[in-house]
């Protein structure tokens, strides 16, 4: 059973669950998001891990009897402390003592799936973590306040990765979607914008490990 819910917090890109009935072997897709994972193994034990946005594809396994949930935050959200180009493409394991983690020097209890956004709350309230709002704004469009070359740098130091990378996240996620609804492949590629259908083919199977007609055969919307 998978769960991904919107957040009413505007740093929060969505809140997610899983139960595990059967081991499974799933790709996660690149995304440009980071957030924060939990797991309660079946031995009642918890581990907590910080993910860091991707480039590539991620293959993750699920073991029988674990419970998951997380956080995923916008790219515009930062670590004090920490940068994100040191996590692109890792997940770093936090350690858990008992069922308490450390994040940068910093203790706290794992919070359960209904206690998520509470949590984050908490975490942005502290300025644990901090929503960059001039990097929100520039990725939208607005490039004012800094020279387009200091935007580059700028938006990699914030976010990990180029804005050219984050909007060819956000163009394959795009194509995702218009493949999961009922666009054909052609269709597709034109309303998210690339120059041709084996430019979406190459950009999906990069991204996703997938070419646009197993998206249309797994993932289609009912």
């Amino acid at each position: 059973m998978y769960q991904q819910i919107s957040s009413s917090i505007p740093a929060v890109n969505c809140l997610w669950r899983a139960v595990v009935d059967e081991p499974a072997t799933y790709i996660d897709p690149a995304n440009e998001y980071w957030g924060l994972a939990f797991t309660r193994r079946s031995d009642r034990s918890f581990r907590a891990e910080l993910i860091g946005p991707s480039l590539d594809p991620r293959e993750l396994e699920s073991r029988r009897g674990d419970a998951y949930w997380g956080v995923e935050f916008r790219a515009h959200v930062v670590i004090e402390g920490a940068t994100k180009s040191s996590v692109l493409g890792a997940t770093v394991d936090l350690g858990v003592d008992g069922n308490h983690f450390e994040l940068l020097g910093c203790r706290y209890r794992v919070p359960h799936y209904e206690e998520l956004e509470p949590f984050v709350a908490g975490l942005l309230d502290s300025s644990a973590i901090t929503s960059r709002e001039d990097v929100r704004r520039s990725l939208t469009g607005d490039g004012s306040g800094y020279s387009p070359r200091s935007w580059q740098r700028h938006i990699r130091w914030v976010t990990g990765l180029s804005r050219k990378q984050i909007q060819q996240l956000e163009r394959a996620r795009h194509a995702f979607f218009l493949l999961q609804n009922g666009y054909s492949p052609s269709d597709a590629a034109v309303a998210a914008g690339y120059a041709d259908q084996a430019h979406m083919t190459r950009s999906m199977r990069l991204l996703r490990s997938e070419t646009p007609a197993q998206i249309i055969a797994h993932h289609r919307a009912i």
